[in-house]
């Protein structure tokens, strides 16, 4: 057996110790990093927060959003735990405030953009700002924000997310509505051409892709000769965009066959950049959704079924109202490119519409294919409560509701200094005049009335109230 003398003893002891004391402060560094939140913000009540998908969670307690050793955001509320992504977005209902969290470049007329990290609460959305978040990923903030085509119309903030080919999916608490390349947003202080990513203060225009760059592939591609022909004398006016969805066909030699029929929209013979939805339907090769919109009680559905084979053995919509989770089912037709829906669409109730086309293979096997999905949430009805005077001990008000829907019953509460007083159901028809009993009031005393669980056709209708109040 070997024998080891004092010397080598020692090295080898040393060289034990160090080894040890290496993978003890490793194996801390791990620990501590692993086990670290390294931010963490108080979220308020009333306050909306989107999801990695863009789902919203009503926040109606104080929560947390917090990131975690991937710097990925997440939102703890209710022993629940969300992801928000490496950016993330909330907007307060009760005080409108936005706020941002994570990394986003805010981009103004001139050379200068604005770094801003970790959280930005901003205070109004009469602070128009525009934010790049990442490749192909925009953060528009106006008090009015629309289309070049008027198919959009909302406020406070817009969530703008482009695939590579030019189209975008348009996101808020009152929106989601997928657009073609054609798009052009326009607020009070600026246009942005999202196909393109153009930015545009009055004259000067910022090349958006020239920040933090770009993997959009979007270029503007002339029509094929027949179809220009058909578009002589016209005056210029741009003609159709495609949806550039890559939809299997059930024969692949024609997959997405409709995907390079973009046009250009430059519009010098009517000085406008927006381009019809009759355009679009008209020059889009394949099967699509051209848009999906809302009202109180309505959605409408542009499509085009493009079966120039006559494969398709149906075409139709999965209709889900995700408040009571039942599922109907429409079929569409060629012949008619729009389908509105009507029964059984509540108000401000969000619906998951999945879009599906059947075909026998060659195997003589029935097949189904998905080729869109979308998510909208109905609009909310105008409904409004005012105090209108006190009599004794009587307190007279006043609701208000927009009559083009009807609205059966509510309940109507009484608070004071923030402690209820009574609570009341009442019927509602139109224009209601009412009174309440109030108790011998002190100086300074607050009194509120709140409507809630405001229903129709005996459903409450999401997220609907309405209130008033006064210090005596």
């Amino acid at each position: 057996m070997r024998k080891y003398d004092i010397k080598n003893k020692r090295n080898i002891g040393i060289v034990m110790i160090i080894s040890v004391v290496i993978i003890i402060m490793f194996s801390l560094c791990v620990y501590f990093f692993l086990s670290s939140d390294k931010k963490e913000y108080v979220v308020k009540s009333g306050t909306l927060v989107f999801d990695v998908d863009k789902s919203i969670i009503k926040v109606d307690n104080d929560a947390i959003i917090k990131t975690k050793w991937n710097d990925e955001y997440y939102l703890i509320y209710n022993d629940e735990q969300y992801e928000l992504g490496d950016t993330a977005i909330s907007y307060n209902e009760n005080t409108g405030e936005i706020t941002l969290y994570g990394r986003y470049y805010e981009i103004s007329s001139g050379d200068e953009i604005i770094v801003t990290d970790d959280e930005t609460v901003i205070s109004s959305s009469l602070l128009t700002k525009f934010y790049k978040l990442a490749d192909r990923k925009y953060l528009v903030i106006d008090k009015d924000i629309k289309s070049a085509d008027g198919l959009l119309s909302t406020s406070e903030f817009l969530m703008v997310d482009l695939d590579k080919v030019g189209n975008a999916t348009l996101t808020n608490h009152n929106v989601s509505l997928k657009v073609f390349s054609s798009s052009t947003i326009v607020t009070s202080n600026y246009t942005f051409d999202i196909a393109n990513e153009i930015l545009t203060y009055g004259s000067d225009k910022i090349d958006l892709k020239k920040i933090i760059g770009s993997s959009n592939t979007y270029t503007k591609e002339e029509l094929a000769p027949e179809e220009n022909a058909q578009n002589t004398g016209s005056g210029g006016t741009g003609v159709g965009i495609t949806d550039n969805n890559s939809n299997e066909r059930p024969d692949s030699g024609e997959a997405g066959s409709g995907g390079s029929g973009d046009g250009d929209t430059s519009g010098e013979g009517n000085g406008g950049n927006s381009v019809s939805i009759e355009e679009i339907k008209k020059h889009t090769k394949t099967t699509s959704v051209i848009s999906v919109t809302s009202t109180v009680d309505k959605i409408t559905v542009d499509y085009v079924i493009y079966d120039p084979k006559n494969e398709y053995t149906s075409v139709y919509m999965e209709v889900m109202d995700t408040t009571s989770n039942k599922i109907d089912t429409y079929y569409l037709n060629s012949i008619n490119t729009t389908y509105e829906l009507s029964e059984n669409i509540f108000p401000s109730t969000t619906y998951e519409i999945r879009f599906k086309y059947s075909y026998i293979d060659e195997n003589n096997e029935l097949k189904i294919k998905e080729f869109d999905d979308v998510s909208i949430t109905t609009k909310k009805p105008s409904v409004s409560l005012k105090v209108t005077r006190i009599k004794n001990n009587d307190i007279y008000y006043l609701i208000t509701s927009d009559n083009s829907y009807s609205i059966d019953s509510a309940t109507i509460v009484t608070l004071i200094n923030g402690q209820e007083y009574s609570r009341n159901s009442i019927d509602i028809d139109g224009n209601v005049p009412g009174s309440l009993k109030i108790p011998d009031l002190m100086s300074l005393d607050v009194v509120e009335l709140k409507l809630i669980d405001i229903k129709s056709n005996g459903r409450i209708i999401n997220n609907l109230t309405a209130s008033d109040k006064f210090r005596y």
